[in-house]
């Protein structure tokens, strides 16, 4: 059993990279807390600020490809917003888009690409 602090503390993570904490992270956490723990540890890691590594905005971008990568378009959304807020633009969403179109085609585009450049106005930043 993990500790309810815990779990609070490693909750807080995603309200503070995501904004929120997304409806699969908190089933993870309702399912097995410690499973959830783990996962957030690691991902921790990824978000930790290296010297010499990527800004925040550029990891969040590249979880925005992966996720068009797999058709997550809610997933993509939730990066796209965080990586707004680190300091990503419309310029660079249009570029990534272009990359992600060359590789995976409309179909990637019809299913999250349009969703992603007609939500990113209206995402505060």
């Amino acid at each position: 059993m993990v500790d309810v602090n815990l779990t609070e503390q490693l909750q807080a993570h995603y309200v503070e990279t995501m904004g929120s904490v997304p409806a699969a992270i908190a089933a993870m956490f309702d399912m097995d807390e410690e499973f959830a723990a783990a996962y957030t540890k690691i991902r921790k890691l990824i978000y930790d600020d290296r010297e010499n590594g990527l800004p925040l905005h550029i990891k969040e971008s590249y979880l925005v490809l992966l996720d068009i990568s797999v058709d997550n378009a809610s997933g993509a959304l939730n990066h796209l917003a965080a990586a707004k807020r680190a300091g990503f633009n419309a310029v660079q969403l249009k570029e990534l888009l272009l990359c992600a179109f060359l590789v995976r085609g409309v179909a990637a585009f019809g299913k999250v690409g349009h969703e992603l450049w007609n939500a990113f106005e209206d995402i505060d930043g």
